[in-house]
């Protein structure tokens, strides 16, 4: 009986010392964090999932006003990341990382497309079906309007809604 009441104090202690010396570094971690995300930025909500795939989206954008002469290392620098929520017209650029290994052995195809303001999907840009072994992929596409869009991630043939993994991005709203 002592001997349990003895482990239950020096436990108690440990869990004690644990917060007072880890509850600092982890609010200043937690403040740094906060501090450094910009809203739009990479949230949770870039993990899009189908019944069999899922990938992680980041939208790099360039606003068109920012799109001149400069040299290609200080436009590669003035990048913003975000996640489905574009702020303006200009230069994006949309990664998919595949995060299952067999997702990157199979043809994937990716593709850009506008809503019009009837509700029509228009083709804006598309990369073919391809494996992707690094499983990372690019569409890198000057958006000149604002509005509604939609990315789509479409492996193997897509026979099913399974197979396709659809992204509304919305630019400039």
């Amino acid at each position: 009986m002592k001997l349990r009441h003895w482990i239950n104090w020096q436990l108690s202690i440990l869990v004690l010392v644990s917060i007072v010396f880890l509850y600092p570094q982890w609010q200043a971690l937690w403040q740094m964090r906060n501090a450094s995300s910009d809203e739009g930025k990479n949230l949770p909500s870039c993990l899009k999932v189908s019944d069999f795939y899922s990938v992680h989206l980041t939208t790099f954008f360039l606003p068109a006003a920012l799109d001149d002469d400069s040299s290609r290392r200080e436009k590669v620098m003035i990048y913003n990341q975000y996640c489905d929520r574009v702020p303006g017209t200009g230069k994006v650029i949309f990664t998919i990382d595949l995060m299952e290994q067999d997702a990157r052995d199979k043809s994937v195809a990716l593709s850009l497309s506008r809503y019009s303001p009837q509700g029509q999907l228009a083709p804006v840009k598309a990369l073919p079906a391809s494996p992707h072994p690094r499983g990372v992929m690019t569409l890198d596409v000057p958006v000149m309007e604002r509005g509604k869009y939609l990315l789509k991630v479409a492996f193997g043939e897509a026979r099913t809604k399974d197979d396709i993994i659809e992204m509304p991005i919305i630019v400039g709203e």
